[in-house]
């Protein structure tokens, strides 16, 4: 029986459920020794790069990949905790992709954590190969307050918040000295949230009387449209 060649068996495993998602070239190189022994390194990256023609691989950054031979295929904002350790995406992406918000962002929008466990992060906006991502800074103290079914999105394989959590992050950095966010907009539509979980989170994030006070906004203020984050520094 012929064996498969080596670029075949590599982009099988590649297809497994249990593959990585995200990959570096060093994943990749060892898992084409898993599949090749003694394959080269100059090799591997042809074959990478013929991936990458043939959308097979998605190039986020120089050496980042998305998993493409996947099923589902994996989507731009998987690779933010490669870009910034600890990153949780949130914010607009959250709110736009859940409906709570009617403006849809191409862009990935994430919170990463500020905390001496961490490098200081580098924030703001990134423009990559595979698109762009906005990066914004949180305390990890206020990231990771409150029980995780409240504030991570259960059925990814990556940390994104909950709908509530992420209108509680951008909250929290409109009054935030360090931060240019405005306040949410007033056209959030509350009846798509968990009212429970977000008054758990706002008292563990010690944001219960600023979302009272937003909230009695939004009533006075009606449907104010908030901006995307194409608008933001």
């Amino acid at each position: 029986m012929k064996v498969p060649h080596w670029t075949t068996r590599l982009e099988l495993a590649l297809a497994e459920p249990g593959a990585l998602r995200v990959l570096d070239k060093l994943s990749i190189v060892r898992l084409a020794n898993d599949v090749q022994p003694g394959v080269s390194e100059p090799t591997v990256e042809r074959w990478i790069q013929e991936a990458v023609s043939a959308n097979r691989l998605r190039r986020v950054v120089r050496g980042s990949y998305l998993n493409h031979l996947i099923n589902p295929p994996a989507q731009l904002a998987e690779a933010a905790v490669w870009l910034r350790p600890g990153a949780v995406v949130s914010l607009q992406t959250v709110l736009g992709d859940s409906g709570v918000w009617n403006n849809y962002t191409s862009w990935v929008t994430a919170v990463v954590p500020l905390s001496k466990r961490y490098a200081t992060p580098s924030l703001g906006r990134r423009d990559a190969a595979g698109g762009t991502f906005v990066f914004r800074g949180l305390p990890e103290s206020v990231l990771e307050a409150g029980r995780p079914k409240d504030r991570l999105a259960d059925g990814f394989t990556y940390r994104r918040a909950t709908p509530e959590a992420a209108l509680l992050h951008w909250l929290y950095l409109s009054e935030s000295p360090r931060s240019d966010m405005s306040a949410p907009p007033t056209d959030i539509h509350l009846e798509n949230l968990n009212r429970r979980t977000l008054e758990r989170l706002s008292k563990a994030m010690q944001l219960d009387a600023s979302l009272h006070s937003w909230l009695k906004n939004k009533e006075v203020g009606g449907g104010r449209r908030g901006s995307p984050p194409t608008s933001e520094r």
